[in-house]
């Protein structure tokens, strides 16, 4: 399989119900939800590979909620369409589709945190090449994935941050793959990759840049329709939970939970070195929030958003939060 096949996965989206009793009657217990979950670029990325921990590990199986699988998407307002009109209630997803939608009034609210940083994207060029800083690529041609993407917007920032505007060539190359395959045929000098693809192909190429300095940004959410919050509030809770304990035994055990990332997604797809590489890389940066949401970092995410035309004027936070369903200690 080709290394560049990890991009090209895509699936498509199921639900239970539960009983309240009324009246003078005791109080019945909801029914044990029994759904499937919406997680973006789940199988294809390493940064929602926390759920498969989940699910190998039983953590989305409690008393109130039992998660039959993932349903992976490529992200976007389309796929938190297809979530809510699919009869799911939870997903995990791109900040910009969640802050998008709730602003299109799609009734859903960001109830946790799951991506903390945007430091899994970063720029590598050709050994010997020469190119190790943001200031070897003056005069050069920077690859990007496509206009007014995050890629494209990460790269304008950064070259603005190191008075270089004007200075370096950017160019539109699609997807990951194809911009790699345009740096190893000289057609840019640096180009985007991210995990896995950086595990399995770092023999290959040098670091030429990062984005370590800049603030950190919450890229990805967990979102919650009204529904689930009215009628199932603990399948939710244990739903965030689920979240909570699969990023912390990831943290916990790296070795462990890259194994069990590669034995759920499969070892052709998503091989047990890469996957242990992916992983340690992943803990260094502190990538993936326990379940906390950060403010300061959806403000900076919004930013990127007004940067590239998608938002205009302030957010309502308080109308797209929920952190009830946090434990105490997580909420801000």
């Amino acid at each position: 399989m080709s290394d560049f096949s990890l991009f090209d996965r895509r699936q498509a989206l199921g639900l239970g119900l539960g009983l309240l009793g009324a009246g003078a009657l005791p109080r019945l217990a909801f029914a044990k939800m029994e759904t499937d979950i919406l997680v973006a670029y789940y199988g294809a990325l390493i940064n929602t590979a926390p759920v498969a921990v989940g699910l190998e590990k039983g953590f989305y199986d409690t008393a109130n909620v039992k998660v039959r699988d993932a349903v992976s998407s490529i992200g976007g307002g389309t796929a938190i369409r297809n979530m809510v009109g699919g009869g799911l209630d939870y997903g995990i997803v791109g900040t910009s589709s969640a802050l998008t939608a709730i602003r299109e009034g799609i009734d859903i609210k960001i109830v946790h945190g799951v991506i903390r940083t945007m430091e899994d994207l970063f720029w590598v060029s050709m050994p010997n090449s020469g190119i190790k800083s943001l200031a070897d690529l003056k005069g050069k041609k920077i690859g990007f994935t496509k206009p007014k993407s995050i890629s494209e917007t990460m790269a304008k920032w950064m070259l603005d941050r190191h008075g270089m505007t004007g200075q370096a060539e950017l160019v539109s190359l699609g997807g990951v793959g194809a911009g790699l395959s345009a740096l190893e045929s000289g057609g840019v000098d640096a180009a985007l990759i991210l995990e896995p693809l950086w595990s399995a192909r770092k023999d290959r190429y040098q670091i030429a840049f990062t984005l370590e300095e800049l603030p950190p940004m919450t890229q990805m959410v967990g979102v919650a329709t009204s529904k689930i919050m009215n009628e199932q509030p603990d399948a939710l809770r244990d739903l965030i939970a689920g979240w909570t304990q699969s990023a912390s035994y990831t943290y916990d055990n790296q070795e462990d939970a890259a194994l069990l990332m590669s034995k759920r997604f499969g070892a052709e797809a998503l091989a047990p070195d890469v996957a242990k590489s992916a992983v340690a890389n992943m803990a260094k940066i502190d990538y993936w929030s326990r379940g906390e949401i950060d403010l300061e970092g959806l403000k900076f995410w919004l930013e990127t958003m007004k940067f590239q035309g998608e938002w205009e004027g302030d957010a309502d936070w308080s109308a797209m939060i929920d952190q009830s369903f946090l434990p105490p200690e997580m909420r801000h």
